[in-house]
């Protein structure tokens, strides 16, 4: 199924859906993003560790917060 995908009044933004999920196997929070009239969805995944390719601590504390807010598995970040 097609994401609704909405252009701001600017035209510099964009609004779209995500799924976001955290996987306790690997310590790493899943991002995707659907597609729509051809073009390419995403999947990426963060993680705490700033040394790692896919490090961002600050974007993995909010997003771990976010899941927990809303009642789903997330990391323990009270350590970082």
């Amino acid at each position: 199924m097609p994401e609704k995908v909405r252009k701001a009044k600017n035209g510099k933004t964009i609004y779209f859906q995500i799924s976001a999920w955290y996987n306790e196997e690997n310590d790493r929070i899943h991002i995707t993003s659907g597609s729509k009239k051809g073009a390419k969805g995403f999947i990426t995944t963060v993680n705490a560790d700033p040394k790692s390719k896919r490090g961002h601590p600050n974007l993995f504390k909010k997003l771990a917060k976010f899941l927990r807010e809303h009642d789903v598995p997330a990391p323990d970040i009270d350590g970082l």
